[in-house]
C-alpha cells in the first residue's frame, strides 16, 4: 500500500528523515499547484529527481543561473523539437555550455529540486516501494538524506526570517544610492536581479522575469535590504491572488525610476546568489514510523455549520458538462478553484488535465495560434495604466513584433495552459492582436 499524506500534517524533513533512515526503495512524488517532483530512492538515498515546475526545468534553471540567454534557450528548444534529443546535450552541440558546465548544471538543478521542497507548506505527497530501472534514471546523483536535512532544515529557518519582510507579492523595491559591491557586478545571477530594481517591479514580477526559485531570489533581496542598498517603495495589488512562485512576472517598462537616499550604515556583507550553507539546526526526529500511513497521523476537522460551497463532486459534475459542450476555459476555471482545496483527488486531476488538454488545442487550432506574432495594439505608457495582472506584465515584455506564440511560451517560466489563458485574455482585452509573422 502507498505512503500518502499532505506536508502539513506530516512536513518534508520527517518524510525525507522516515525514507533514509528506513533505507526505503521507490518513488516520492510531491504535487503542488498542478506541478509535481518526483525524486526516486534506492536503499534509503537518492538517486533521481526530476521535475514539472517551469522554472525548475533544465532551461529555466540555465537562464537563472546566467549560463544561457532566453534567446539561446529560445533556439535550442526549437533545434530540440526538430530533431529530438535531450536539451542539455543541444546546449553542448551549439556550444552554449561546456561539457562540464552541463554535469555540474544538471547535479545543481536535481538538489535545488529536492531542496524546494523545504519552501513548501502545503503540498499532497505518495511514495510507491518498489525499485527502478537504471536505465530509466537519466542522470543519476547519489545524494545522502542526512546532508539533505542539513541544508533543508537552514532553509527553512532562513524562508521564515525572509517571510517577515517579503510577506505581500506586491512590495516594490528600488535601488538606494549605496553603490553595490563589485561581487555583484560580477556575478551574473546578482546582476541579473539587481538590474531589475528599478523602482516599479513588484517582488513578484521580479522572481518570473529571473527565472528563479523565490528562496534564491528573496534570500538576495532581504540581503540588499538589510545593508542599504536597496529599499521597500510601496506594497501594490499584485493582481489576482496568487503565491509570489505563481504570480512572479516582469514590467513591460524598464526605464529605471529615481533613487532616494539610502539607509546609513551595513549589518552584514552582500553574498551573491548561491547554494544554500551546509550548516544548519538538527532536524526534528518526530517522523513518522516505518510502515504507519501518513493519513492516520490527520486529526478529524472540528465540528462546525455545513460549508455552503459548492461540494467536489458537484464541481466535477458542473465542470464534466462544460468540458463536452466545448467550453474549456470555463471548466479550468471551476476546476482550478476546487483544486486549491482537494489537489490530490485522482478525479479531479484527471478532469483538469483533459480540460487543458482540450483548452490548448482548440486554442492553437482556432484563436491563438502557435505561429502567429503577437503585436501591441497600445503603447506600453498606456497599458502601465490598466489593472494588469504579473503574468500579463511579463508576457507584454517579451511581445516585440518579432517572438511568435510558441516562443513566448518557451521562455515564459508558467505552465504551457497558463501562458495560453493570459495571450487570451489580453487579447480579449484589446491589449494584443496577433499577425502573420514577416517573411524572412
Amino acid at each position: 500500500m502507498p505512503l500518502v499524506g499532505t506536508l502539513s500534517t506530516m512536513p518534508v524533513a520527517d518524510l525525507l528523515q522516515w525514507l533514509g533512515s528506513s533505507g526505503s526503495t521507490g518513488t516520492l512524488t510531491v504535487e503542488r499547484n498542478k506541478a509535481s517532483k518526483r525524486i526516486v530512492f534506492r536503499d534509503g538515498h537518492v538517486i533521481a529527481c526530476s521535475t514539472t515546475e517551469p522554472s525548475e526545468l533544465l532551461g529555466h534553471f540555465l537562464v537563472s543561473r546566467g549560463k544561457i540567454s532566453e534567446d539561446t534557450l529560445r533556439a535550442a528548444l526549437a533545434r530540440q523539437e526538430q530533431s529530438g534529443g535531450h536539451l542539455g546535450g543541444i546546449l553542448v552541440e551549439i556550444g552554449a555550455l561546456s561539457g562540464a558546465d552541463l554535469t555540474a548544471s544538471l547535479a545543481a538543478k536535481a538538489e535545488e529540486t529536492i531542496f524546494s521542497l523545504f519552501d513548501i507548506e502545503e503540498a499532497v505527497f505518495r511514495f510507491e516501494n518498489g525499485d527502478i530501472s537504471r536505465e530509466s534514471v537519466s542522470f543519476p546523483v547519489n545524494l545522502r538524506v542526512e546532508d539533505i536535512l542539513l541544508r533543508g532544515m537552514q532553509r527553512i529557518d532562513e524562508m521564515r526570517e525572509i517571510r517577515t519582510v517579503f510577506n505581500d507579492p506586491g512590495i516594490v523595491l528600488r535601488r538606494s544610492q549605496a553603490p553595490p559591491p563589485d561581487e555583484i557586478q560580477r556575478n551574473r545571477v546578482a546582476r541579473r536581479i539587481y538590474d531589475l530594481l528599478n523602482g516599479e517591479r513588484t517582488v513578484a514580477e521580479i522572481l518570473l522575469h529571473a527565472h528563479a526559485s523565490e528562496y534564491l531570489v528573496t534570500k538576495f533581496l532581504h540581503q540588499l535590504l538589510r545593508n542599504g542598498m536597496i529599499e521597500i517603495k510601496e506594497a501594490t495589488e499584485p493582481g489576482p491572488p496568487a503565491s509570489p512562485r505563481e504570480s512572479s512576472a516582469a514590467a513591460a517598462v524598464d526605464a529605471p525610476a529615481s533613487m532616494p537616499a539610502g539607509r546609513a550604515g551595513r549589518s552584514a556583507p552582500v553574498t551573491a546568489p548561491s547554494a544554500a550553507p551546509v550548516t544548519a539546526s538538527a532536524p526534528r526526529r518526530d517522523a513518522l514510523r516505518p510502515g504507519a500511513h501518513a493519513s492516520s497521523a490527520i486529526a478529524d476537522p472540528p465540528a462546525g455549520p455545513p460549508d455552503p460551497r459548492p461540494s467536489l463532486q458537484e464541481d466535477l459534475e458542473v465542470a464534466g458538462s462544460l468540458v463536452k459542450r466545448g467550453e474549456f476555459d470555463a471548466a479550468i476555471e471551476i476546476l482550478n478553484g476546487t483544486y486549491k482545496t482537494h489537489p490530490g483527488d485522482e478525479a479531479l486531476g484527471r478532469l483538469l488535465a483533459e480540460a487543458e488538454a482540450c483548452f490548448l488545442e482548440k486554442a492553437y487550432r482556432h484563436f491563438l495560434p502557435a505561429a502567429k506574432v503577437p503585436i501591441l495594439l497600445r503603447p506600453p505608457e498606456d497599458l502601465a495604466l490598466e489593472q494588469i495582472s504579473p503574468e500579463e506584465y511579463f508576457l507584454l515584455s517579451r511581445i516585440d513584433g518579432t517572438w511568435d506564440v510558441k516562443s513566448i511560451i518557451q521562455v515564459s517560466p508558467m505552465r504551457e495552459v497558463d501562458v495560453v489563458r493570459t495571450l487570451k485574455r489580453m487579447r480579449e482585452k484589446g491589449f494584443i492582436e496577433l499577425r502573420d509573422p514577416a517573411p524572412e
